[in-house]
């Protein structure tokens, strides 16, 4: 369902709102309305069903309590450590 909400924009507001749509290539409405929704609405999950990588997931154990917050980290050190001739 959806309904029509009807604001007043002080004109400064307005021209502001309507330049950045220019520049995004949208309209002032889809503004609002994403602006709307990142502030009210909860963040949405990404869809990962075609990501590769999720399909990984649970898949290897690891005696690594934060392996899955700090993956980057952990990826970026192994690099560094082979760049480096640290082959342990």
């Amino acid at each position: 369902m959806t309904r029509t909400l009807t604001i007043t924009l002080p004109d400064a507001l307005e021209q502001a709102l309507a330049q950045t749509a220019v520049r995004n290539q949208t309209t002032p409405e889809q503004l609002i309305l994403a602006a709307l929704a990142q502030q009210f609405l909860p963040p949405s999950t990404p869809d990962l069903s075609d990501d590769p990588l999720f399909q990984l997931a649970g898949s290897i154990t690891s005696n690594i309590p934060d392996l899955a917050e700090n993956h980057d980290y952990y990826l970026g050190q192994a690099l560094y450590e082979e760049m480096n001739g640290n082959d342990d």
